[in-house]
Parts: structure tokens; sequence; C-alpha cells
């Protein structure tokens, strides 16, 4: 798999840019100054594998100050070539995604361009944030199973209608027994998502302990652990009734408090927590074991290799973990930016470099 052209419009910061990438190249490498762009880039093209940003919740965000939308253009390479669309505008505000010019929906845009996508920021998002874990296993899951994308979807509009719901209640303006059907969908479709991300941990776990133990070049014994909020589940009558328990707390908060959506992942060094006892080292070798896992995982179970995106990771990875990614890098179409063209001297790879700067790449 993999991109051989680039069109955007109205994106950002970034003026209007066309990119033809040749296939023989493994390596686009994208330098400048913080705040021209280049981080735009890969924005960009990961909205053509996942539908959303890494960045922001908001799409009207995605479109530049001058203009009425933006466009982003992938052109994928594969058995059968797919190009892909997302489109947002203002007016009405809205977000359009097109496999080759006919409109899609979110779970059938997904996973036809697959990515992995790395920056300094997942070293403390993985340190302390409970969502930003989750997110990892629903970006891989997401990409490798298209019904467990459906399932996910699903969930997440029930837990919306369900707290929207919770806080009408709570005013008076709507009945307990109104929670039934929602309840009965947060079942149905969290019981099949904890299922799934418990099955990936399995997979994940030898393959990251051996991954872990290559990039840090030590013996420490790496373990994850899935943690389900909703704890041991004989079957769904089980989940109903603690549900049904819990309903008063649900109320007064306006929150649904059980469920995969409030699931998160932790990850021990020879037994213990690496939120307590880890030092940034072993977070940076762990968020590289986690991305190499991810990919191996894309391309064992699809038999494609997703493309690659490094956002100024460089600067953020000693000699030895930037060498292990280097070797990676070779056989991945991977997109890189870096502040500092020299980062690039020392990846022995062909690759095509461009100057980003106020939003022109050249």
């Amino acid at each position: 798999m993999r991109i051989s052209f680039i069109k955007i419009k109205g994106f950002r910061n970034l003026k209007p840019l066309e990119l033809k990438l040749d296939k023989e190249k493994p390596v686009f490498a994208f330098f400048g100054a913080n705040g021209h762009g280049k981080t735009n880039l890969l924005e960009a093209i990961y909205l053509c594998a996942l539908s959303k940003s890494f960045r922001t919740r908001t799409n009207l965000d995605l479109i530049n100050f001058d203009e009425d939308f933006c466009s982003i253009e992938c052109s994928v390479d594969r058995e059968a070539p797919k190009i892909l669309e997302v489109i947002v505008t203002r007016e009405p505000a809205q977000k359009i995604l097109k496999v080759n010019d006919v409109k899609k929906s979110a779970s059938d845009f997904i996973g036809l361009l697959k990515a992995v996508f790395f920056s300094p920021d997942d070293l403390s998002e993985m340190a302390f944030a409970p969502r930003l874990r989750r997110r990892y296993l629903d970006v891989l899951l997401s990409q490798l199973d298209h019904e467990y994308l459906d399932n996910l979807m699903k969930y997440q509009e029930t837990i919306r209608n369900r707290n929207a719901l919770l806080k009408k209640i709570r005013e008076g303006e709507a009945k307990k027994e109104e929670l039934d059907f929602w309840d009965n969908q947060i079942v149905e479709f969290g019981l099949s998502i904890t299922q799934r991300r418990a099955d990936l941990i399995v997979q994940l776990q030898t393959l990251l302990n051996d991954l872990y133990k290559s990039i840090s070049q030590t013996e420490d014994d790496l373990g994850i652990n899935y943690q389900s909020n909703i704890g041991e589940i004989k079957d769904s009558q089980d989940l109903l009734m603690k549900l049904t328990e819990n309903i008063d707390r649900d109320i007064a908060t306006g929150i649904t408090q059980l469920g995969p959506h409030r699931d998160d992942l932790q990850f021990m060094i020879n037994g213990h927590d690496m939120v307590y006892f880890a030092s940034r080292g072993e977070w940076r070798s762990l968020v590289l074991a986690l991305k190499f896992a991810e990919i191996q995982l894309i391309e064992e179970k699809t038999g494609e290799k997703p493309v690659l995106l490094l956002d100024d990771v460089f600067s953020e990875l000693d000699e030895v973990r930037q060498k292990y990614l280097f070797e990676a890098i070779k056989n991945t179409q991977t997109f890189i930016t870096t502040t500092h063209k020299g980062f690039l001297d020392g990846l022995d790879v062909d690759k095509v470099v461009y100057e980003v700067k106020s939003g022109t790449v050249g």
C-alpha cells in the first residue's frame, strides 16, 4: 500500500498543493521551522486514513481562515487503486468522505488507507491520559476489523444519546424507563468491543515484549493489562444488571459511568506500573514498541503495509532508538517532519526532501 498522489486545498495554513510521489522512494521528508505547516501535511494524510484529525475534534478547525471549505485527496495504490477524498465545509458545517468520487460513510472509508502515526506527544499521552491509551486500541482495531469499527461508532452514538437522556431525567423531563432501549444497546455493542479489545491485548503481549527488549536493549519484561471498566461479566444480563444498579449515580452526574468508554491499559515493567516507576527513556521504548507492533499486526492481518507518519520524532529519540526506527523505515512508505534538516543525513535510505515555509511546500 502506497500513496502516489496528494492534493490539498484550503487546509489549515497550507497553500494549494499537489504532490506526485515517486513509487521507488520509501521516504518523503518535510523540514522547516515550527508553525510553518509540516505537521499539517501529516494530519492531512491521517484524515484520509482515519477520517478524523489527531489534533482536534472540531472539523471547522481544519479549514483555512480565508476559505469556505477544505479538501484533501490521496491516491492510494493497492490491488484496486482508490482515490480517497475528505471535504469539510463551513456552510453547512459538514464533513464529506468520498472514494473514487462516490460518497461513503466513515465505516466504509476507514481502513482503505492504513496509517500509523507517531509524535513526541505520544510519550506524555500514553503516560498520563487513559483516553489516549484507549484511542491506541481503537485506531488499530478500526483499521483491522470493520465490524469492530461499526460497533464502536454505534456504541459512541448510544453513549451520547443515553447521556442526553440522563440529563433530561435529572431535570424531570423524562422517565427512567426510557433508558431501557439505550441500556440494551450498551450491552450489545459494549460486550463486543470489550471482547475484541481483550483479544487484541493477547496478540500484543508477546509481540510488545520482544520489541521492547530489542529497542531498549535490556532484558526487562514488558506487560500489558486490559482494565475493563465493567469488570468481570458473566453474560449480557449481568452487564444489564450492573447498569441498572448504577442508574441513580448516572442520573446525578448526567454521565454513563460503566462501559468500554471508560476502559484503560496498564503497562508494567518487571511487574511495576510504568505510570509510577518508568523513566522517560522507558516510555520512549514502549511507544516505539507500540508503533511497530501496530505496523506488524496491520501487515499480518491485512497483507498490506501501512504508511508511517513521523512528526518530529528525531529530537525525542537517542541514537540507538533512531537507528531502530531507521531500519523499519526502509521497508515502509514513510512521511517525516523535522525542524532540523541535519537529522535526515543519518537516514541512509533513498528519500525525497521538501522544505516547508509559510505553508508552501517546495
